[in-house]
């Protein structure tokens, strides 16, 4: 097994960690990793925003807590399950750790990346066929994997969340940023548990030739 074997099959999503703050040097050695990764036309747009202010993680907080009662809320009224109410919940308590994490980011890509198909089906007068999203995510996706690999090198541990965005209505404000817009959030710092390993899909479940 090679060391980049290693350190793919032993790289976790990480929840808890240890109360110490990496040095800010490692951290920028793996924003340095992610803005190696490809993009389209080498457009770059991935963007990190570090939310270091207490304050500033108490207003994201505040809106995750008001976003779930209003979903609860419209489930109630409109009849949804109990199951999904455990659900909304859930993901709820399972995105709460992000806020006490030593590192913690917004991921977000910026509003002026407009794609190839964007230009034609402007051009075209047509929405058809617009990838812009998808190409984002794309770029989101790669850039966030060389932070990872690059953490677990270093011995930090760290984990993607989407499900705040569920939550919150429009978290650039809440951030006051402009011309991006937010993908994600990034919570990073010393591992301070041992997941278990996860069991993968077998390759014949996952490729195929035709």
């Amino acid at each position: 097994m090679t060391h980049l074997d290693k350190l793919i099959d032993e790289r976790r999503s990480i929840r808890k960690y240890r109360d110490e703050s990496p040095p800010d040097g490692w951290i920028k050695i793996m924003i340095l990793a992610a803005m190696k990764a490809p993009s389209p036309s080498n457009s770059q747009p991935v963007r990190f925003i570090r939310l270091r202010s207490f304050e500033t993680r108490c207003l994201l907080h505040q809106a995750m807590r008001d976003g779930r009662e209003r979903l609860l809320q419209a489930l109630m009224e409109t009849g949804g399950s109990k199951r999904l109410r455990n659900w909304l919940n859930g993901y709820y308590r399972f995105s709460e750790f992000m806020f006490q994490a030593p590192v913690l980011f917004a991921v977000g890509t910026s509003l002026k990346f407009i794609s190839f198909s964007e230009r034609l089906g402007r051009a075209c007068k047509s929405e058809q066929g617009h990838t812009k999203h998808r190409d984002l995510d794309m770029a989101v996706g790669l850039a966030l994997k060389g932070y990872l690999l690059k953490g677990e090198e270093l011995g930090l541990g760290s984990c993607i969340l989407t499900a705040p965005l569920i939550f919150m209505e429009e978290p650039e404000k809440i951030l006051s940023v402009s011309g991006i817009a937010i993908r994600c959030f990034l919570a990073t710092g010393y591992p301070d548990e041992e997941p278990s390993y996860i069991n993968r899909k077998d390759i014949a479940d996952v490729y195929r030739e035709i």
